[in-house]
């Protein structure tokens, strides 16, 4: 992990939050080992550029395949059928 793939990412979800959250719950979330916070998953998946997913993702050791299965389960739903996401662009 670095702190920059973290500060990137970080900043772009924390926001408009009253309560910060860190890389670790970002990493849970993605990992499925704690409740999965809707809002911050799709501000990580919808509004960071595909270069800070992968940094992060790569930093915390967490699979695009999982991160993916989390998209698909918590973000995806919300959107339309057709709504192509950055990191979809990955297996392009």
């Amino acid at each position: 992990m670095t702190p920059n793939n973290d500060w990137m990412v970080l900043t772009t979800i924390n926001a408009p939050r009253h309560i910060m959250v860190t890389g670790d719950d970002l990493e849970a979330w993605l990992r499925g080992t704690a409740e999965a916070d809707t809002m911050g998953l799709q501000a990580f998946f919808y509004e960071c550029d595909l270069g800070a997913q992968l940094g992060f993702l790569r930093g915390r050791h967490i699979t695009v395949e999982q991160a993916l299965a989390a998209l698909d389960q918590y973000v995806r739903p919300g959107f339309p059928k057709d709504f192509r996401f950055h990191i979809d662009a990955w297996a392009d």
